[in-house]
């Protein structure tokens, strides 16, 4: 079987088997943080009202991003639609695959999510029983409280 190259020079389509495409530095990101981003046709397909995202809109704001951190073909195109500060106020917020999310922290530790344990939150609790979990309120028995 042939090899027949993308339209847009990838080499494999599919989002799911690519590596995801991280710049080296997130300085290098220069999109713009308001007005409207028009993704290419490759990320978003359909009409091109259907590429275009409002950066004012939260929502819009982070399906833009999510779309261009899952489908970019290259790291030129995540640099020229992302902007480095957006992506630090969204990071927490996006709904990315677990390769996505862990190529991105692991190149750019600053984006990593901080996770409160739940031994971090036990540690500070100073009830009596609450490290378990849940804590059980004993419940009278009827039995007991009739003997009483």
């Amino acid at each position: 079987m042939s090899y027949v190259a993308a339209r847009d020079g990838r080499k494999n389509r599919s989002a799911a088997t690519r590596a995801p495409s991280v710049p080296d530095r997130l300085d290098d990101l220069h999109g713009h943080s308001i007005g409207v981003i028009e993704v290419p046709h490759h990320m978003a397909t359909g009409h091109a009202s259907r590429r275009r995202y409002d950066l004012d809109d939260p929502v819009q704001c982070r399906h833009a991003y999510e779309q261009v951190l899952c489908e970019a073909a290259n790291c030129g195109e995540v640099e020229d639609l992302l902007n480095p500060a957006m992506l630090r106020r969204v990071w927490r917020d996006l709904h990315l695959p677990s390769r996505v999310r862990e190529a991105w922290e692991t190149r750019h530790p600053t984006l990593r999510r901080t996770r409160v344990t739940v031994f971090a939150r036990e540690a500070t609790n100073t009830r009596p029983g609450a490290a378990r979990g849940f804590a059980r309120r004993g419940r009278v028995r009827m039995a007991n409280a009739a003997a009483a």
